[in-house]
């Protein structure tokens, strides 16, 4: 949620977001985050997150267009701030569709395409992660993947999707 807060801060142009939660915590500690009083005299201590604006966000979608309208179907949670906070966006999708597709439900469009500067078509480009409704987490290869031995890394990789072939199959 601070992370969250953060890019919603810049997104919004303000430079830190209040936030709950983090009382008791650690985090704000090692983060030196700062606390204000609240202005509308409850007399409590809020803590605020500095604004977060990564110089480039790169997202997977489910749909791109030829425009680089880009949808994810399921939480946009991460991917709304994210973009919004970024200077620069780049999208991978599943699939590639065709605009008139997008102009049917305009607002199912997580990112308009003056926003993107460039996408790639990538099947499956959330292994081992999800990407709903296609496919869900791939709980196993992130087992495999944690563990802690020597050649892990090349496993995984050899694991992953084949990305050419699946964008044969899906006529790409």
């Amino acid at each position: 949620m601070t992370l969250v807060a953060g890019l919603r801060a810049a997104s919004f142009g303000i430079p830190f977001q209040p936030v709950a939660g983090v009382h008791g915590s650690e985090l704000a500690r090692v983060n030196q985050w700062q606390t204000v009083r609240d202005p509308y005299g409850s007399g409590t201590d809020v803590y605020v997150i500095p604004a977060i604006r990564p110089d480039i966000a790169v997202i997977h979608a489910a749909e791109v267009d030829e425009l680089g309208n880009a949808r994810i179907y399921g939480s946009p949670f991460w991917d709304h701030p994210l973009t919004r906070a970024a200077k620069r966006v780049l999208v991978t999708a599943e699939k590639l569709v065709p605009t008139d597709r997008l102009r049917e439900q305009p607002e199912l469009t997580l990112v308009p395409g003056f926003m993107v500067e460039a996408f790639a078509v990538v099947p499956g480009g959330s292994w081992p992660g999800s990407m709903h409704p296609d496919y869900e987490i791939d709980y196993p290869a992130v087992e495999r993947y944690m563990a802690d031995e020597p050649g892990v890394l090349e496993q995984h990789l050899a694991e992953a999707p084949d990305v050419a072939g699946l964008a044969a199959k899906a006529g790409l």
